[in-house]
């Protein structure tokens, strides 16, 4: 794993701490788990990605540049 990775990979752990929704908090730990897997799909992120931004679009904005930046 890159440097840059774990410090995306700390940044989302910060943010996730930061979240009082326990529902969104679920669902980013999901997804944190989810896309630490080597073989991970799009298929598999993208229906928690969805409902993250379902219920909480103002944190799947904040979410999706920490994502992103790799």
């Amino acid at each position: 794993m890159s440097e840059n990775n774990n410090d995306n990979n700390e940044q989302f752990s910060i943010y996730i701490k930061s979240v009082t929704n326990q529902e969104i908090k679920v669902l980013l730990l999901k997804l944190k788990n989810e896309i630490k897997k080597p073989d991970v799909t799009w298929e598999e992120i993208k229906p928690i990605l969805i409902k993250i931004n379902e219920k909480r679009s103002d944190i799947f904005k904040d979410v999706m540049p920490i994502l992103l930046n790799d």
